[in-house]
């Protein structure tokens, strides 16, 4: 299985065999920087999405926010927190809804925040609200 890594100068998004994660030396395809292969979850484009969903391997988890929504606020640590515990099963991005507004066109989205999980370049859950890590672990666990 691969990862996602998007390179943080160029944005290039790179697939790296997870058994070379943790090794060190991990360069963009693009332009020869380091990649950063440690877990985090990173903001992306609406454009930047549809690609990644198209060559994932592992499900995609997007928490889809507002930067002035208070639950959103709420839920940004949360969501990091499963993202860090879980980033070698899935891909983890969150996009700002308010300079990505197709997300909420083409995937529906009526309330912030919202977590979209995709597999197989298709749209598998899509939930609003504060979620606990309970219930992301039981949605990755489907998936």
């Amino acid at each position: 299985m691969k990862k996602i890594i998007i390179c943080e100068s160029c944005g290039a998004i790179n697939r790296i065999d997870k058994t070379k994660l943790s090794a060190s030396g991990a360069v963009c395809g693009k332009c020869s920087k380091d990649l950063d292969t440690s877990a985090k979850v990173q903001s992306i484009t609406f454009d930047k999405l549809e690609k990644i969903i198209q060559h994932s391997e592992l499900p995609v988890f997007v928490d889809a926010y507002a930067d002035w929504c208070g639950p959103c606020k709420m839920y940004g640590p949360i969501f990091t927190e499963f993202a860090q515990k879980n980033w070698q099963s899935a891909e983890f991005y969150k996009i700002d809804t308010e300079k990505n507004p197709m997300i909420s066109v083409k995937y529906g989205i009526r309330g912030i925040p919202t977590t979209l999980i995709f597999k197989g370049a298709k749209l598998e859950h899509s939930q609003s609200g504060v979620l606990q890590v309970g219930q992301l672990d039981q949605m990755l666990s489907i998936f």
